[in-house]
């Protein structure tokens, strides 16, 4: 799932890689690992790739934002629902945007 809200991080850790913690499936450039972590008031998802060497690892690691939404049972309800969030702050944003630049330029 895509969403507007993105975080991403790349580098290199020693050990093992978390691959316990993700579910792996075959992408167009390799393997990648997805994990859904929630927390009180944002639903993550987490994409990963790693590649593992002797006795570290590299990682790229890209999370997708949502607002979490009490009223939403699924993903897809999510998704909409951050949708129609997103167009209703855009449109209040425009609005208050096009009303500064009413009151800073009067009279043009």
């Amino acid at each position: 799932m895509y969403s507007i809200a993105q975080t991403w991080r790349s580098g290199t850790k020693s050990g093992q890689a978390p691959i316990d913690e993700y579910q792996w499936k075959d992408g167009i450039l390799g393997r990648v690992g997805t994990k859904r972590v929630e927390t009180k008031m944002f639903i993550r998802f987490e994409n990963l790739r790693i590649s593992q060497k002797v006795d570290h690892y590299w990682y790229s690691r890209r999370s997708h934002w949502f607002i979490k939404f009490p009223y939403c049972k699924n993903d897809k309800q999510m998704l909409l629902a951050n949708i129609v969030f997103f167009l209703i702050f855009l449109q209040l944003f425009g609005r208050v945007f096009k009303a500064l630049m009413i009151a800073s330029f009067p009279g043009q």
